[in-house]
């Protein structure tokens, strides 16, 4: 199967919250794609899958702000020895990195489309940092986007070479939408945690709360281990479409096999396991899966049913790493949505 059709599998499902604009930053979904290839035709499951940018979630916390690459600055300030003003020539000519993220809104509903994946470019936080020199007395850092979004996470957790100022995203330049022309990538953690179109990095000596922590929202907002069920046959399923019908016969057919397909993320380690339920949790099966070599990005798994005859089913799936196994009973959405998406099926 070609990567095109490969990647139009799991971002055609659609999804989140009705308001999403308005929660975490999430924007609203867009509807499925029409035209797609399943990715359960293919002989084996593929290292990676990417979703296209033009079908990438938006998470924004308000209109896209009108910044300049030329006159872009990123400042470092605060609680530092040396404050910095880096420019965009300065990310440009630093050491690159490329590498595989999911990224994912907290505000995400059950089965919803505020997810996707994708090939990155940038260079690491951690030698700008250290030329500033963090003050002892400094606690945590506050990120500063130029739309005046911001947020706070303890020194400790930017303090990592994987932490990127990135400007490539699937092998273009950032768009507008996406952060152009600097965004910070901080594996393990929620989009929230990770402004786009950043222009400060405020070392300080006191805690606080960011816009949506102030609101209600996860401060930790860490990514915890959790699976969901994308397609099953040929028809992509999403948390406001959980009802899929199959004929006994034909191309998709429920006779020979159903196919049952998705995605698992968890925020540091891999997937070891994810099982799939026909029969609404009464019994469990464990299902294919590929085993991307970053624990960053999307686990992709698939599961062949074979139903013995006609009626109403109920499916499942969860994830399971050595830390956690995905709870199935639903779970507090403040701290990202976690819960298991239930897709109803009648084989007629």
């Amino acid at each position: 199967m070609k990567r095109r059709q490969l990647l139009r599998y799991l971002q055609t499902s659609t999804g989140g919250l009705i308001a999403a604009r308005f929660v975490a930053g999430c924007s609203a979904p867009k509807p499925p794609l029409s035209a797609f290839d399943p990715l359960v035709k293919s002989d084996t499951l593929p290292e990676h899958l990417i979703t296209p940018t033009e079908e990438f979630y938006v998470q924004s916390y308000g209109s896209a702000p009108t910044v300049e690459s030329a006159t872009w600055r990123l400042e470092i300030t605060g609680k530092v020895k040396q404050p910095l003003q880096i420019t965009f020539d300065d990310i440009l000519r630093s050491p690159q990195q490329s590498f595989y993220l999911t990224l994912e809104c907290i505000g995400n509903a059950v089965g919803g489309n505020q997810i996707g994946n994708a090939l990155w470019q940038g260079t690491s936080l951690l030698p700008w940092l250290q030329k500033a020199g963090v003050q002892p007395d400094a606690v945590e850092f506050v990120l500063h986007g130029a739309d005046s979004y911001e947020t706070t996470l303890p020194i400790k957790d930017l303090l990592k070479s994987n932490v990127s100022l990135v400007h490539r995203m699937n092998g273009e330049p950032l768009t507008v939408d996406h952060g152009y022309p600097v965004r910070i990538i901080i594996p393990g953690r929620y989009g929230q945690k990770q402004p786009k179109w950043l222009v400060k990095i405020e070392a300080s000596d006191r805690t606080r709360q960011g816009h949506w922590e102030r609101r209600g929202w996860s401060n930790e907002a860490q990514i915890p281990t959790h699976g969901m069920i994308r397609q099953v046959q040929s028809k992509p399923v999403w948390n406001r479409q959980t009802a899929v019908q199959l004929e006994r016969s034909g191309k998709t057919g429920w006779q020979q096999g159903v196919w049952i397909g998705g995605v698992a993320l968890d925020r540091a380690l891999p997937i070891e396991q994810v099982m799939v339920s026909t029969d609404n949790g009464q019994t469990w099966q464990q299902a294919e899966q590929n085993h991307p070599s970053s624990t960053h990005e999307w686990t992709l798994w698939r599961y062949r049913w074979q139903p013995k005859q006609p009626g109403d089913y109920t499916l499942l799936a969860y994830a399971v790493t050595e830390r956690e196994t995905q709870p199935v009973e639903d779970k507090q959405w403040r701290d990202g949505n976690s819960s298991v998406l239930k897709i109803q099926v009648k084989l007629t």
